[in-house]
Order: structure tokens, then sequence, then C-alpha cells
């Protein structure tokens, strides 16, 4: 199950994890994990099934502590797997043409996990063996309002149903007792505790500063194979398990953030989950905190980010859940995330004004089809709706607070105002501005490195004239010092940081054949990822313009010319794929309430990174495919550590026997009373 297989640690230093940095790795592990089943192996849509007349025995939920910060939960491996192997992606992963490249990434996986050392020195694969039920992951911080975490508090639970055969569980824990012995563990012994068997391991120091370490608590306790490296969390756990503590006193599903979310993120028409999913922002970012300074050598003495937005109201955002069904019927995937924001429960002006920022409530008689001026060989696009007016107005007590000067938003605005090199009134502009924007991205053939081209189209309130639109030109122009220059007979502004003036090629000779699109990783696109300021930036170079009542802002001059000049006939919106996309997102969610669409065509989404990866280069790139390969190929895992060196010659050499395999993807997000619904799927190639 290499799809579903991953780390329960890491170290960046050594060969083993001390348990506070291995926990921090287990919380990153969770995200990966949910992003890759959302978003890889996205669930399906299947036929109405009714609910099951007997009640369903206790779950993982019904055992972890209330203070669970993240949690993921795979009600069967083997039906995961099952599920997977119908659908196109198994048909990929398992085409005669990839075989030899995917034996061979396997085998580089497998040497970078062992230079590792997992963590618990556990694999969820390993539970396939023993046809194990649920399997679970969940991290852990007992909070104490104002006060930050005592060390050791915090950790890391492992959970695994095995009631349908103990025996092999017994074999299976076993070999993580000999795996953990291989890795230089030494078992203290077996402790009692509540009348059962436990297994306490402890692993030698590998860092000096480290304040404690590492250790593992496992025992299969009634049906369940429970291991953790928090004995506090882990005897919490137990006594729930054998009974001693009453399930719904103080556990995680008893907990309203968790019961609300999950219930709002339900898969329709009785859909199974193959994947559930749950976090409670602050307290995971409390958690991986807490996890950071327990093992930084000095503790540093920086700003709490976290602590300014929970000040400035985003805890108005109680909870975030999903859940994900795997290949049935016409679909490869159906996903639903939802994000608890109870509208009218907020509990401080800080919180109204936060979901004020947040304002994605769609607006009556508006669409949220992609406009007529996006190609129609686009391999995405994204459309959605945003207050912008209310996110201005909310966001300067924000940047007060960062700031830690009262009146410092206002105080810049009005410098931009008045200053005589800007002249630029940022409410006004905003203001003009219709709340709905538009994201799509294209690559110019050859695919090279530079290929990847980004345009964002914001739609312009109706009724404003063609000065009104000049002067809101002219002022992002004077704003970004920026150069007029004409695309089609069109005024635009270039903002050209880089000073690259070799760009300046004909741009007459353009046509629809030159260009397919990408919708690669806005974030990572934007700078998001923590990564070093000037390591990527979209806009290096910026092309402004306005046309078809909308402000166009692009990376490409080429790009810009062709959406400020093309007529086509038959856009994105007019498009087979994108309608039956449209109708199948229709039959999941309420149209009343969408407010955003996405929709991808996967095959072409991947077409620039297979053909970066082909080349060897794609470590280079700068989506977030890129990202992740450089993270295994380019970086060393700790000194010496091992690096995954891919036989890149074992990949076919025609991509069409890989995108054969990919369909279409997309998602709308409904605006509710009590947050916001997220819902999508994947379907199959036509």
């Amino acid at each position: 199950m290499t799809a579903t297989r991953f780390l329960l640690s890491d170290d960046t230093y050594s060969g083993d994890v001390l348990i506070n940095k291995e926990s921090s790795v287990v919380l990153r592990n969770i995200a990966i994990l949910s992003i890759v089943v959302l978003f890889v192996f996205s669930p399906e849509l299947t036929q109405a099934q009714q609910p099951p007349a007997t009640p369903q025995p206790p779950r993982s939920e019904n055992f972890l502590p209330a203070d669970t910060r993240a949690w993921i939960s795979i009600p069967s491996t083997k039906i995961l797997n099952e599920h997977l192997a119908k659908g196109q992606f198994g048909q990929l992963s398992s085409a005669p043409a990839l075989q030899p490249f995917i034996e061979n990434a396997k085998q580089q996986i497998r040497a970078w996990l062992e230079d590792k050392k997992i963590g618990f020195d556990v694999r969820l694969d390993q539970f396939e063996k023993i046809d194990a039920g649920e399997v679970c992951i969940a991290g852990v911080l007992p909070e104490v309002p104002g006060q930050e975490s005592v060390a050791g508090s915090h950790g890391v639970v492992l959970m695994a149903d095995v009631s349908k055969d103990l025996a092999a569980a017994g074999k299976l824990l076993g070999e993580i007792e000999a795996e953990q012995q291989r890795q230089g563990a030494v078992k203290l012994g077996v402790v009692q505790i509540n009348g059962i068997d436990v297994g306490k391991w402890e692993y030698a120091k590998k860092r000096k500063w480290a304040k404690r370490k590492r250790i593992s608590l496992q025992a299969i306790v009634g049906d369940w194979m429970l291991i953790s490296n928090n004995e506090k969390i882990f005897r919490s756990v137990l006594r729930r398990v054998i009974k001693l503590d009453p399930q719904e006193n103080g556990n995680l599903a008893n907990q309203q953030p968790f019961k609300l979310a999950m219930a709002g993120c339900q898969l329709p028409n009785g859909s199974p989950n193959d994947v559930r999913w749950f976090i409670e922002p602050f307290g995971y970012v409390k958690l991986a905190r807490a996890i950071e300074i327990e093992n930084e050598p000095v503790k540093k003495m920086e700003d709490d980010w976290t602590a300014v937005l929970a000040r400035n109201g985003m805890r108005a955002i109680r909870s975030v859940a999903g859940t994900v069904s795997v290949a049935t019927a016409d679909q490869e995937a159906l996903f639903r995330i939802f994000v608890l924001a109870p509208k009218d429960q907020v509990r401080t002006e800080e919180e109204k004004r936060m979901l004020s920022i947040l304002d994605f409530s769609p607006a009556p008689g508006k669409s949220n089809a992609p406009p007529a001026w996006v190609p129609n060989g686009v391999s995405g696009s994204f459309t959605g709706q945003w207050n912008f007016s209310n996110a201005l107005n909310g966001v300067g007590p924000i940047v007060d607070s960062f700031m830690r000067e009262a009146g410092a938003f206002k105080g810049l605005l009005d410098t931009m105002k008045k200053d005589p090199d800007f002249r630029v009134d940022i409410s006004k502009l905003i203001s003009q501005l219709d709340n709905q924007f538009t994201l799509v991205s294209a690559i110019k053939k050859p695919l090279e490195q530079d290929s990847e081209k980004l345009a964002v189209g914001i739609k312009l309130k109706p009724g404003l004239t063609a000065d009104q639109q000049t002067e809101i030109l002219d002022s992002i122009g004077r704003a970004v010092r920026g150069q007029e220059i004409m695309l089609g007979g069109i005024k635009a502004i270039e903002d050209d940081r880089t000073q690259d003036l070799d760009d300046l090629d004909d741009l007459d000779d353009l046509s629809d054949s030159d260009l397919v699109f990408d919708d690669e990783d806005e974030d990572a696109k934007f700078g998001g990822g923590g990564g070093p300021a000037n390591q990527f930036a979209l806009f290096e170079k910026k092309y402004i313009a306005i046309a078809k009542d909308t402000l166009f802002v692009c990376n490409d001059k080429k790009y810009l010319k062709r959406l400020l000049t093309s007529k086509d006939k038959k856009p994105l919106s007019k498009k087979s794929d994108l309608i039956r996309m449209q109708k199948m997102l229709a039959s999941l969610s309420d149209p009343a309430k969408v407010s955003a669409l996405r929709f991808g065509r996967i095959d072409k989404v991947l077409e620039l990174n297979y053909a970066m990866l082909r080349k060897g280069e794609l470590a280079k790139s700068k989506s977030l495919i890129g990202k992740l390969v450089n993270e295994l190929v380019a970086n060393k895992v700790g000194e010496g550590g091992a690096r995954v060196k891919l036989d890149i010659s074992k990949l076919p050499e025609d991509y069409k026997e890989i995108s054969k395999f990919l369909g279409t993807l997309g998602w709308v997000l409904e605006d509710e009373q009590s947050g916001w619904r997220l819902t999508g799927c994947v379907l199959k190639k036509e």
C-alpha cells in the first residue's frame, strides 16, 4: 500500500528521532496525507446506500482524549486499497509501461524510509497483513488557558482495530518490537497498567539539548492495538478502551467542534468513508509550537503570530474536518471538507470582524462558471466570490497588531493616497471591484522550466466609464512604478523587476495551438510555504491591463495579450467536460449557496511536471510537486543521509501512457450559516 504509507517521525539531524521532533513531523504528515488522499485519490460517488440497522462498534474518536488536536482515520486499509485498485489511478499504477519506474521508486523510497528510522517503527501497510479494521493516528495536547504547554504533555497516539485477527496482531507487535530493538531502542520491561501488559521502550538520546528521551508504549488492549509516545496519554486512552472511564467522559467524539465539523462533511448518498480527518486549528498550531519550543537548544524569543491572530478573532474558525470516498460508479473520488465557523455564535467583536474578512457569501444572480474570456484549452480554472471591501475594512486591526502600532494601517493608506509619487486611493480602488475573481494558468510549449504562466482576472463593477477604468489602471501603474506599453492596441502596465529586456519579441505571432493551460498550486506560486523570500516569486514580471470589464494581472505578455484580444466562440464555459463536472457538483451541493468553482483537467495539470521529471529537472520546478520531489531528491536526510534517486530512464517516453488514466477534478465552495463546505470529485477519463 505505497499510496497510504506515511512516516510517524522524522529527523533531520540523525538516524533516530526524539519524541518532540518526531511529533512535529507526525503532524506534518497528517496534513500531507490528508492532502494526498484528498487531491490524488479523492473519492467518488457511490449508489445510495441505507445506513446499517445495527449500531456501529466504538471507533477511535470514542477513546481519544478531548484535547486531540489533529486526527486522521482510515476505516480499513484493505478496503481503501481495494477501492483504489478499482479506479483509473489503480489502473495507472499497474500499467505495464509504468511498472519498471514504480518498482524502482518503491525500492528507493524503502531505502529512504529505512534511513529516516520510522517513529514507532510502524507503517500503515503493515496492518494490511492482519485484516485490520480502523487505523488512526492523532496528535494530543492538553491546554491550560493563558499558559505555555508543559514540557512532555503532548504526544502522538496510533490505534488499530485488530479484533478480526488478534493472533496476527500479536505477531505484528512482535515485529514492531524487533524493529525497535534493531533501531537501538532498549526495552525497559513490561509494565502493568490497569491489569494490561504494556511494553515500554526507550531510545537513546541523539541530541544533547533534548529535554527528554524518546519512549514508546504499546499493547493490545481489548480489540485495539495501542501505541503512544506519552505515558499519560496512553493511560487515558487505555482506560476508555477497557471501559474504566465512560466513553462520553471527555472523549474526542463528544466535543462540539468535532461533532459539528464531522456532521458538516458527511458524504452524500450514503457514500462510505475511506478516510476521515479532523483538525482543531489553534490547538494544532499550539501543539506544533510546543513541540518546536521543547526541542530548541535555546528558546527563541520571537513573536507568537498565532496569538496575534487569536486576539484578532481567528478563533471564529472552531475546527476543520474532511471525509473521502474512493473509486465507485462514475467517479474516481468524492471528498468533502467542512470549516466550522458559526456566524451566529461569534463570541467577540474581533471574531465578527474576522468573519467579515472571510466573507465568501454568494451574490444573488452571479454565476460561478468561468467567464467568457477563459479559453477552452485551459487545464484548470478557479472562479470565486469574495467581498473585497469587507476584507479591506477588517484587515486594518490585524496589521496594526503585527506592527504594534494603532492606526498603522490607516496611516499607510493615507500615505499612499497623498504621496505625489503614488496618489492611489486603495479604498476607492477596492470599492470599484465586483467581488468576483478568476485564476487560470498556462504553459507555453516547448515545455521548459519557465513555461508556466498565470493570470488573475478581477471583475469590475458594472457601469464604470472608460475614464474611471483608465484611472484605475493609472493608479496601479503609479503604485508599482510601471511602464506603459501597448498589447494588441490595449494599454497595459509593465512592472519588470528583473529588468529583462530580452523579452520584447513580436507579440503578434501567437496562436491558440502555442498554449496549453496548467493550474498548478496557487499558494506555492504566490510564495507560500515559508521558504526564502527570494526563492520564488510569481510576479517578478507583472503585466496589468483592463479589458472586458476585468482587471487582469499576468506574468507573461503574450498570455495577457491572448486574454485581452481573443474572441473565443467556444470558451471553457461551453466545453462538455466542464459542463459534465458542473452537473455532477450541482447534484452534490446546493447551487444557491455556492460561491466558488474549481475545475481542472488532471492530465494537462501534470503534463509540465512529467516533462520536467523526464528531463531530470522536476526538483527545480516551482510547482508543489517539484518542491516535494526536491525534498526527496535534492536534500539529504541528516548527515550522510540517503537520497531518493529515481531512474528516470524507466519512465514511458510517451506521456499518453500516463494521461489516458487521468480525468477531471472539480469542487465547489458552499457558504453556510455554520461555516463553509467544500465538496469535490474526480471524474473518470472520458
